[in-house]
C-alpha cells in the first residue's frame, strides 16, 4: 500500500530533509498501521527513526505497548511496588504483564533510569496509597484545531501519549501562545476535573486541556504530578 511513496519519506528522514505537511500526515498514518498490525516492525521503526522524529518533529513514539508512563501511573496507584524496582528481575511478577517487556529492556539497557524514577511527592514522602481519578470506561476523546489531527506537528503523538494515562477522558487543543513560544512545556491544574498543558514544537506553542475521569481537586493535583513526573521528570504544575 505504501511502497515507493513511503520509501521516499523515510529517505528524507534519514537525510534530515524537512517533510511536507502531507508527507508528515502520511507518515503518521503509516506508523499507526505498523503499531496496530505489525508490532515487531513498529519496534524496529521506533529504534531506527524514533530519535529523529522526536528531535526534529516533536513526535514521541512509545516503543513498547506499556512503558514509562504506565509504570509511573502503576507505582502511584500501588506505592508498595516501588520497592520491587530494585529487586528486578526476581520481582517481575509484582508488575502487570504488559509492563514486563519494558522493564526487562530497561533493566538491561538503562537500569539507572529505573532506579532514578521521579515519583510524585505525595507518594514518595508518605509511601501510602494516594488516589488517582478512576480509570476511564470509554476510549479517550481527542479534539484538535479545525478537526485536523495533523495540523500541528507532534501534537497528535503528544495526545496519543497522554491517552496512555487511564485517568484521562478527553484531550482538546484550544489556542496558541501569542508572541513567543513557551520556555518549556508544562501541565498545571485548572480545576478538579481539568488540567491545562502547553505543547511546543519547532514553530509554536499550543495550549490544550486534559479532562479527567473524576471531579476532585486532590485527585487532579496527583494526576498532574503523575503526568509531569512521567513526561518531564518533574513535579512542576502540581
Amino acid at each position: 500500500m505504501w511502497g515507493q511513496a513511503m520509501r521516499k519519506i523515510l529517505r528524507k528522514l534519514e537525510q534530515n530533509i524537512p517533510l511536507q505537511d502531507q508527507e508528515y500526515e502520511q507518515l503518521m498514518d503509516y506508523i499507526d498501521q505498523l503499531r496496530q498490525s505489525a508490532p515487531e516492525s513498529y519496534a524496529l521503526f521506533c529504534q531506527q527513526y524514533g530519535v529523529i522524529l522526536y528531535e526534529h518533529y516533536s513526535t514521541y513514539l512509545p516503543r513498547f505497548p506499556a512503558g514509562m508512563d504506565e509504570l509511573i501511573e502503576y507505582l502511584v496507584r500501588n506505592p508498595s511496588a516501588g520497592k520491587a524496582i530494585g529487586a528486578l528481575p526476581a520481582s517481575l511478577s509484582v508488575f502487570p504483564p504488559a509492563l514486563h517487556p519494558y522493564l526487562m529492556y530497561m533493566l538491561h539497557h538503562d537500569p539507572l533510569a529505573l532506579q532514578s524514577l521521579e515519583i510524585p511527592e505525595a507518594i514518595a514522602l508518605s509511601g501510602n496509597s494516594s488516589s488517582l481519578p478512576e480509570p476511564r470506561k470509554q476510549p479517550v476523546v481527542c479534539k484538535f484545531e479545525d478537526a485536523n489531527i495533523n495540523k500541528e506537528t507532534g501534537l497528535r503523538a503528544h495526545f496519543d501519549r497522554l491517552s496512555r494515562f487511564t485517568f484521562v477522558s478527553r484531550l482538546q487543543s484550544y489556542r496558541y501562545l501569542t508572541r513567543h513560544k513557551a520556555a518549556h512545556d508544562r501541565i498545571e491544574v485548572v480545576n478538579g476535573q481539568c488540567l491545562g498543558g502547553i505543547f511546543t514544537n519547532k514553530e509554536k506553542s499550543i495550549y490544550y486541556y486534559i479532562f479527567l475521569t473524576e471531579d476532585n481537586l486532590d485527585k487532579a493535583h496527583l494526576a498532574c504530578q503523575t503526568i509531569n513526573s512521567a513526561l518531564y521528570g518533574s513535579r512542576k504544575g502540581s
